[in-house]
């Protein structure tokens, strides 16, 4: 072999070995630093790989203001509620129209009970509630309008009957007596802990609803409470836990009981025979607190019933249709 030949040869060989170098370095890089072009699937969630990565919250993390029932109008009570916010600690302010509300806990949410009047301006309102950090959640709370029914009313005989005397004795009384029962006062903690029951065994039968404008001579009564039928000595009971505030007798709401729930929650049970509680006792739900009569401003017997929320005469029904045991 000459010298020449020889030399073809050996380039010839390290031109073979480069080509096989090559080609094994260019099956390493693509076994080890080639990405496919596939979505990367995301060990929170699942996805199909033909389909770009999808990001779904496993947790809902935005609080909202919810509000029950959802359609309120003039004398009733709703239940608002900040959904996802668990203590009032982190709450600096919860505010309905810039009024305060109060805050408790309700079903592991932080709460609030607000009782719309009787006579409240019906439209659009702001619930804001703020957080410490200044966050927000706002929500529109919407009064609607009530239709006012009106019925003319007598004075019984035992007030002196219908006459323009009479009358505004009456109306005079009254508000002594709304004074009265606005100076009772609440605790600043939460009371009850359950559903509310009513306040009498069985079927509770309305003689008059709340609501309706009462027309006594040249007077307008709204009536702010519901009467139920119950016969003189029907066992009355407390409609929660709660601290007896009030036991007295009144020209026109007879023997009275008055029992505070906390957080401006009261009920107040009218027109008794007996009271069988005594101011400052601690009662529970169900516990026997009176029996019923025709005392005061009454025609017949009846148990009268209002619910107070702050001071404000709500719906009892649409009260234990909201906080009732059947809810």
């Amino acid at each position: 072999m000459t010298r020449h030949t020889y030399t073809k040869w050996r380039m010839a060989g390290k031109f073979l070995f480069s080509l096989v170098l090559l080609g094994l370095l260019t099956v390493f890089a693509v076994k080890y630093f080639y990405t496919p072009n596939t979505p990367k699937v995301d060990d929170t969630v699942t996805v199909a790989t033909s389909t770009p990565p999808v990001k779904k919250p496993l947790f809902v993390t935005e609080p909202v203001l919810s509000i029950s029932p959802t359609e309120i109008v003039q004398g009733e009570p709703a239940l608002i509620t900040a959904m996802g916010v668990t203590s009032t600690s982190s709450v600096k302010s919860f505010t309905f129209d810039n009024r305060q509300l109060v805050m408790f806990l309700h079903e592991g949410q932080v709460s609030a009970l607000l009782g719309v009047d009787l006579r409240a301006v019906s439209g659009t309102f702001p619930l804001v509630l703020t957080f410490n950090d200044g966050r927000q959640i706002k929500e529109n709370f919407i009064i609607g309008q009530r239709t006012i029914v009106k019925a003319p009313f007598d004075i019984p005989d035992k007030l002196g009957g219908n006459t323009r005397e009479s009358e505004r004795q009456l109306i005079y009384t009254l508000a002594q007596e709304g004074k009265i029962v606005n100076a009772v006062p609440t605790s600043n903690q939460k009371l009850w802990t359950e559903k509310f029951k009513p306040p009498l065994d069985g079927p509770l039968v309305v003689n008059d609803s709340y609501g309706y404008t009462r027309l006594v001579g040249a007077s307008t009564m709204p009536h702010k409470g519901t009467d139920f039928r119950a016969p003189i000595g029907t066992p009355v009971y407390a409609m929660n836990r709660g601290e007896v505030r009030f036991t007295s007798e009144l020209r026109n709401y007879g023997k009275t009981v008055i029992i505070d729930h906390g957080l401006g929650l009261q009920t107040v049970y009218m027109h008794l025979s007996e009271i069988k509680v005594t101011l400052g006792q601690s009662v529970e739900k169900g516990e026997i607190i009176a029996l019923s009569g025709d005392t005061g401003y009454v025609f017949g017997p009846h148990l009268h019933l209002t619910v107070r929320i702050w001071d404000i005469s709500i719906d009892p029904m649409k009260f234990l249709e909201l906080l009732g045991e059947d809810n």
